[in-house]
């Protein structure tokens, strides 16, 4: 048994390679396995990770949409309602020989096309012949012309709004037309109001990052990618439709089919490939069936494109490195476990400084009770509003809220039912407003809206609807008896000669009118004597 072992330590220091090389052969495979398991688990857990934070970008990405398409779409049908309605239009079709009455009919049309920005207005009878049309500067008139094919137009002739995606006959520009009767007192058809607005103006008012709108013809007419637009998707009907058909809504013929194929990921089918060359996307449909699109909302998952490369890019480095630890047992184990360990506590600490920072952020940036802007954070955001608007001379106005009565409130029902008060109309309020308006309590009951690129004109309607909301609103208590709540609001747009200061002293004095004046209502500050305020499209 000595000799035996004698000999063997005799091997071990003549032929020290050959027993690592042996001890490595019988660890590697399991050593390997491991690894490659780890790994493997490690991708998934990466996957996972990026489809939840995706789908939450997503999940957002949709609100935000159907809210900015129904907000434009909606307000477009019924301008063309509202315009239709006017009898300036109603006599000129009922006096269509008479010049004076198409005058008056296009003067009225250029106003509101100017108030309303919409670029195409036109007055047809019953046969679609256009009467009277307000066409954008340098473009040929388009009175004379026959337009009874358009699907716009026939949904008029059978007495209801109509809307269609067409290419403009003389303009060649594409846009959403709009359409509705026009009758007499006594409900006499007399033709149609047509109003269009271009896809370009349209893409300026609404985000569409990632988005895709389709339109009931399987077309693409809005995407964040130019490139994209007048394609189709898969299965569109357009591609079953004749040529004179899409010439005739179109001016083309072709239209590329934009294909969503599987990904590269069998336990992930919801990650598919798009676009040219192929890239890992998450897609999700909805549709606004009431407009008659569809939207397709399309997130790049550029992370895990190249996850599958570095995927193997670190196994093979990992496998190397278990090979190295194998073959110099002691020195390697130490050396990785400090690596490991130096790492996690780096990634732990780094974890932990995010966590931080973005409660520090929040803290410094959110008002705790209410989760709206805090006054610090408002107060960069007015600043930068009101450099911007005198840079680029666009309107902009402050409204000034007070909660009515909330001493009492306190005093009634304490201090948590005050807390629920201000809670409750910060949510009615966030619930109402548009995603570029800024919302900020300012301390105690008072609060503070910023309506950017917004005018005295269009501004006092929007909080004069809250102010309604909110009265309209009360707030349900414990014992189930409803609170009612009220505010009175003052409102100030900025004008050359204002400052942060300046105008939050002219909104907050004219919220303090609103309150001596019998409070729920909304006062709107007067201009600086001798100024106006700034110019813009409201």
């Amino acid at each position: 048994m000595n000799a035996w072992r004698e000999r063997a330590w005799r091997g071990v220091q003549a032929h020290p390679n050959l027993l690592i090389l042996a001890l490595v052969t019988l660890l590697a495979p399991f050593a390997l396995s491991l690894v490659w398991l780890e790994m493997h688990q490690w991708e998934q857990r990466q996957i996972r990770s990026e489809l939840l934070r995706v789908g939450q970008v997503m999940d957002l990405r949709q609100q935000r949409a159907t809210l900015d398409f129904r907000y434009l779409l909606d307000g477009l049908g019924d301008l063309s309602d509202f315009v239709a309605a006017d009898p300036r239009l109603t006599v000129a079709l009922e006096q269509p020989d008479k010049p004076a009455a198409l005058q008056l009919a296009s003067s009225y049309m250029d106003q509101v096309s100017d108030k309303f920005g919409v670029n195409l207005l036109m007055l047809v009878n019953t046969d679609g012949r256009v009467l009277v049309s307000r066409v954008p500067p340098g473009s040929a008139s388009l009175t004379g012309e026959e337009f009874s094919d358009r699907e716009y137009f026939k949904s008029a002739m059978a007495g209801k709004s109509g809307r269609q995606f067409a290419v403009g006959r003389s303009t060649n520009i594409p846009g959403l037309f709009f359409s509705h009767p026009v009758r007499t007192q006594t409900g006499q058809l007399l033709g149609a109001a047509i109003i269009k607005m271009d896809l370009a103006d349209i893409a300026r008012r609404i985000e569409l990052e990632g988005v895709i709108v389709v339109d009931a013809q399987g077309v693409v007419i809005l995407a964040g990618q130019a490139d994209l637009v007048f394609r189709s998707i898969e299965g569109a009907p357009i591609l079953n439709s004749s040529d004179e058909f899409r010439l005739s809504r179109y001016k083309r013929i072709h239209f590329p089919v934009l294909k969503f194929q599987p990904g590269n990921l069998p336990d992930h089918p919801e990650v598919q490939l798009f676009g040219e060359p192929p890239r890992a996307v998450l897609h999700r449909q909805f549709d606004i069936a009431e407009h008659g699109i569809s939207v397709h909302l399309v997130e790049d998952m550029a992370y895990l494109s190249g996850l599958r490369t570095r995927h193997q890019l670190v196994l093979w480095i990992t496998w190397l490195g278990a090979l190295a630890f194998l073959w110099a047992v002691s020195a390697t184990i130490v050396f990785l476990m400090r690596g490991h360990c130096f790492r996690l506590n780096i990634e732990a600490v780094n974890i932990e400084l995010h966590k931080l920072n973005d409660q520090l952020k929040h803290q410094a940036e959110v008002d705790f009770l209410t989760g709206c802007m805090n006054r610090r954070r408002f107060d960069e955001e007015l600043d930068h509003e009101i450099r911007r608007s005198l840079r680029q001379k666009y309107p902009l106005t402050l409204a000034m809220f007070d909660l009515d009565h909330f001493k009492i409130i306190n005093d009634s029902h304490g201090h948590q039912t005050g807390d629920a008060a201000l809670q409750h109309f910060a949510r009615v309020v966030r619930d109402q407003i548009r995603q570029t308006d800024r919302f900020a309590r300012l301390g105690g009951e008072e609060f503070a809206l910023l309506m950017p690129d917004t005018g005295a004109a269009a501004a006092f309607p929007m909080v004069e609807r809250l102010r309604q909301r909110i009265a309209q609103t009360p707030l349900p208590l414990p014992n189930g008896e409803l609170l009612p709540m009220s505010v009175s609001i003052g409102t100030a747009s900025l004008c050359e000669v204002d400052d942060n200061d300046s105008l939050y002293q002219r909104a907050d004095n004219a919220m303090y009118e609103a309150k001596a004046g019998g409070r729920n209502r909304t006062v709107c500050a007067p201009n600086p004597p001798g100024q106006q305020e700034m110019p813009g499209t409201d």
